[in-house]
């Protein structure tokens, strides 16, 4: 690509990033950097996620807005893409919380959740436990007015056993 056409494509994408008032911005190699937001319309009022990315990866806290507002998850992310993920009711109140990886390597990115994610009703009672093993879903717990109830296995994503402790 010659000097002239990468300088044209460069000034245009300036132009149309102001155009869009966009402040997502990335380093030399391409790479998310800095703070980074997204929304669900044109105008920029409703938001869908909020965060900071460094070097192309999710640093720090990351939210995510349902339509109407709300939040509806956020990641906290630690060293080594590690984070902690939790799904929240529209009163504020935990619904899910469980631990996550975030990979980047030579073919892209890999989000996958692992160990035990505890789900609650909105009273805060434990409803299920579902843990995962490099993203595969291996074990669920079933509780009902916090007694455990059920408890399945999986591998490869087929039920491989069940039994009930009622």
């Amino acid at each position: 690509m010659g000097f002239p056409r990468l300088v044209l494509l460069t000034v245009c994408a300036l132009w149309l990033g102001a155009c869009a008032g966009s402040r997502n911005r990335s380093d030399q190699n391409g790479l998310a950097k800095g703070r980074w937001r997204t929304y669900y319309d044109g105008s920029k009022k409703e938001a869908f996620t909020k965060g900071q990315y460094r070097h192309g990866r999710p640093v720090g806290t990351f939210k995510y807005y349902a339509p109407t507002g709300a939040l509806d998850h956020s990641e906290n992310y630690g060293r080594d893409g590690f984070c902690e993920v939790t799904y929240w009711y529209p009163n504020g109140r935990v619904a899910r919380r469980g631990k996550a990886q975030w990979l980047t390597g030579k073919k892209g990115a890999r989000f996958y959740w692992f160990g035990p994610w505890t789900s609650y009703d909105q009273s805060g009672q434990i409803t299920a436990i579902q843990t995962y093993t490099d993203g595969s879903l291996t074990r669920v717990e079933t509780y009902d007015a916090g007694r455990l109830t059920k408890v399945e296995t999986y591998e490869q994503g087929r039920l491989t056993g069940a039994s009930s402790t009622l």
